[in-house]
């Protein structure tokens, strides 16, 4: 199963100069795409700083996550819930992350959605964001792309 962070989610919904390829590795999946309930929040956040430096057009904010949200209820996309597993987890990680010799600089939010990624049991963590994937590589979850 393939994890899927809000980097790496935000290109199925606007197009940069990479979304080709992580569209065409959606369609050659059949299975949801799996990533944690703080995507729901990032994924606003992200659309919103879009509109406001005007990449997206006035409205363009909320339908992009408003597809997003129809991509969820539709079982395309599953969050993983932030509950006491995941949060148990994100603690050892972040352990881990600094009692290394050179320690890890591991933000908060990417421990969250490393802990999420392997609580839902997942092998490949799909992320573009340079750190999460360091902390990913770290929990031995291979990297795509």
């Amino acid at each position: 199963m393939n994890y899927w962070d809000t980097s790496a989610l935000l290109k199925l919904y606007l197009p940069e100069d990479d979304s080709g390829y992580f569209l065409d590795s959606v369609v050659a999946s059949d299975q949801p795409l799996v990533s944690s309930a703080i995507a729901a929040v990032e994924m606003l956040c992200a659309v919103y700083r879009k509109e406001s430096v005007g990449d997206l057009k006035g409205g363009g904010a909320l339908a992009t996550y408003q597809k997003f949200v129809g991509d969820c209820r539709a079982g395309r996309i599953v969050l993983v819930p932030c509950g006491e597993q995941v949060f148990t987890a994100a603690e050892e990680i972040v352990r881990l992350a600094f009692r290394r010799a050179r320690p890890v600089m591991v933000r908060s939010l990417d421990a969250i959605h490393v802990a999420s990624a392997l609580t839902a049991r997942a092998r490949v963590m799909v992320a573009t964001d340079t750190r999460l994937r360091l902390v990913a590589a770290m929990a031995k979850l291979k990297l795509m792309p």
